[in-house]
């Protein structure tokens, strides 16, 4: 029964309580006599029924989200964990709860105070949830029939809110599913979405295996029945519901046709992003115009003996610092309001290359900003690419990502996937990795592009003036999250990269080394437990995340984050970053496919080559398919797509030339097929 009806009924039984309504009293006035007497007591008893038979109960706690009774934090991401601030640009703070968040074998956990600064949920988030049973999804959107998804017969829906536009996406359900736990069902969406912006997820007609329909859960269904219950967490959703039951309503999802519906905010930029601005910012104006030290430590000539190389230099650089320590795991130092704060000036680990190649034509040679893969180092990446540099006349350089290097990372990390808490201070030293690379940049282009070292013959053979930036894998990922932030570098080469962290690990082969120790009976046991805790991370990694720098990558934004070009180099059936996270960055920035790909993304725009600007192209080496749903594939195949790419000749070519000019050209005649080995 409506609240209306029960309201409507309350007022009929006042005014058949004779004796009991004063005269001068209205209908809907407050202003009623005592009633006294045993027809008054009866006619009481009769409206607590009334009230006692549309007050459902529903169990649950105020820190969760009680329309879904599988976990705490399901639906995710969900307005149950926005609270309304008006200091905020959206108008919400993230608040999640410490009893919400899954506790480790280890420790229970606490405020992650990293979510608590932000004023939505991550624009990569993912977005899954449960239902009473298995739904039979043989009728909706799948990776491959994408534009079923914005039919108007669908049975799923993900819904711009604010412009009333239905985002084309996929479902699926999770390939990661124990026994005794529900399966979640994932919405895919194709691209990072909007900033600031709410979103609203629909299902509607589905069945399970069996043919029978599926039921809501009860906290959802007095919702959208409009029954009264017993729960404070649920009935603080109406009044945002019913807005949303009306938003739905308006594309053709009726509120009585819905299963499970819910909505969320993302984030803003401003919020993403403010922390490492900040930084940059800072760190800018300490470091001026030529950095504030530059010392070489060792110089090691024709390094590896292969002449390759004229010499390898190593040394540090003198660096802005803004966490407690140097070594991990250490957090960030902030003031009282969350801002990072200067700690100390810190020296950081450099590697320069200078190729052979430019000592014997006795030109300078460019310089590359070299971003090395996933639990790797700089001087590791600058080694072991001296042939490619010195083929294509280039010097390079590179430091450590640290968060993810071997610089004490993996026991970090480690650590932390025992007690998630801990895995906020490894995002915050990705930050300071992004500060680290800008004050390489900055004195490499100043106080140290004139030393000794770079000199041959008594020419410079190092180029600083324009310094462009290549990154693979990892380095790749990293990739535009420093060409936005850092103005110096305003052109990458991205090796088999993509977008959505979170996406790309429960997919990734790399996952592996580490999913041992997570599901340990040390750290989280449930699947459904470290699923959730993935998703809430990537809020934690956004301010590093590509998805949320490259919709800027044409105009830039404001004059705090600035624009630039790249191209994607991608292999298909890539087991260590799904081909499926590069679609995604690819439709996040709005770059086109270039025709001579082997695979054309769904939504993409088609370019030929040659070009100028952006863009991605796909290479296929013939590798094994890796598999569909968010799993890794077997670790035999763990690197061939991955790593065989980097020595394909028209890869090469397509990124060096882009490098040296800006274009991008036709090195595939036609078609970017190669013979993988497996």
């Amino acid at each position: 029964m409506s609240s209306q009806r029960i309201t409507a009924t309350l007022i009929v039984s006042l005014f058949l309580l004779s004796g009991c309504l004063s005269d001068e009293a209205l209908p809907g006035s407050q202003e009623t006599e005592d009633c006294t007497g045993e027809s008054c007591e009866d006619e009481n008893s009769v409206v607590e029924e009334e009230i006692l038979e549309e007050e459902i109960p529903i169990s649950g706690t105020n820190f969760c989200d009680n329309t879904n009774p599988d976990h705490c934090l399901l639906p995710f991401p969900s307005s149950a964990f926005l609270d309304s601030d008006s200091g905020t640009t959206t108008g919400y703070r993230l608040d999640i709860d410490g009893q919400a968040i899954p506790d480790s074998a280890s420790a229970p956990s606490e405020d992650f105070h990293m979510l608590d600064y932000k004023d939505g949920h991550s624009p990569s988030t993912q977005i899954f949830t449960t239902f009473s049973s298995l739904p039979e999804l043989s009728g909706l959107a799948s990776q491959e029939t994408i534009d079923l998804s914005i039919l108007p017969d669908h049975n799923s829906l993900l819904l711009n809110v604010d412009t009333g536009q239905i985002e084309e996406h996929w479902v699926e359900i999770s390939s990661r599913t124990q026994e005794d736990e529900p399966p979640l069902v994932h919405i895919r969406s194709l691209r990072g979405l909007d900033h600031n912006t709410q979103y609203a997820v629909a299902f509607r007609g589905l069945s399970d295996e069996n043919g029978d329909a599926i039921e809501p859960f009860p906290g959802f269904k007095a919702l959208r029945d409009e029954i009264a219950t017993d729960n404070q967490q649920i009935e603080s959703l109406r009044s945002s519901y019913e807005t949303m039951f009306t938003s739905l309503s308006e594309v053709g999802y009726e509120r009585n046709d819905l299963i499970s519906a819910w909505w969320f905010h993302t984030a803003s930029t401003q919020s993403i992003t403010g922390d490492i601005i900040s930084m940059r910012d800072d760190a800018t104006q300490r470091l001026g115009d030529n950095g504030i030290g530059c010392n070489v430590t060792s110089v090691i000539e024709n390094y590896a003996e292969d002449n390759t190389t004229l010499r390898r230099i190593s040394g540090t650089i003198t660096t802005p610092h803004y966490l407690e320590a140097t070594y991990p795991p250490t957090p960030m130092i902030r003031s009282e309001d969350g801002t990072p704060q200067f700690n100390f000036l810190s020296e950081v680990v450099f590697t320069v290359t200078i190729p052979m190649s430019a000592a014997e034509s006795s030109q300078p040679a460019p310089l590359v900003v070299l971003g090395h893969g996933f639990l790797g180092n700089g001087e590791g990446m600058v080694s072991g690419f001296r042939g490619w540099a010195n083929d294509s006349g280039m010097a390079t350089i590179g430091t450590d990502f640290k968060g993810w290097s071997s610089d004490g990372d993996f026991d970090a990390v480690t650590f932390g996937l025992m007690n998630v808490n801990y895995l906020q201070h490894q995002s915050e030293r990705l930050q300071q990795s992004v500060i680290n690379h800008l004050a390489m940049i900055t004195t490499i282009k100043g106080i140290c592009s004139d030393i000794p070292e770079f000199y041959h013959n008594g020419v410079n053979l190092v180029d600083t003036t324009d310094v462009d930036y290549m990154g693979v894998s990892l380095g790749g990922i990293r990739g535009p999250s420093m060409l936005s932030l850092i103005p110096e570098i305003d052109r990458g080469v991205l090796w088999v990269a993509g977008s959505s962290f979170s996406f790309i690990a429960e997919r990734s082969t790399q996952y592996t080394q580490f999913e041992q120790l997570f599901s340990s009976p040390l750290a989280y046991e449930s699947t459904m437990d470290r699923s959730i805790l993935i998703a809430l991370m990537q809020s934690m990694w956004d301010t590093t995340e590509p998805e949320t720098y490259l919709p800027f990558i044409n105009g830039g934004l404001d004059g705090e984050l600035y624009p630039y070009d790249v191209l994607y180099l991608v292999s298909i059936n890539d087991a260590q970053v799904t081909t499926l996270s590069a679609d995604r960055a690819s439709r996040t920035s709005g770059i086109p496919v270039l025709a001579n790909s082997t695979y054309h993304p769904h939504g993409l725009e088609i370019a030929d080559a040659p070009t100028t600007g952006s863009a991605i192209v796909y290479f296929d080496g013939n590798f094994p398919a890796v598999p569909s749903g968010n799993i890794q594939g077997p670790m035999a195949y763990h690197s061939l797509a991955h790593n065989q790419v980097l020595g394909f000749e028209p890869a090469i070519d397509l990124a060096s030339g882009f490098l040296q000019s800006g274009t991008i050209a036709d090195e595939c005649s036609g078609k970017c097929y190669f013979n993988g080995t497996w």
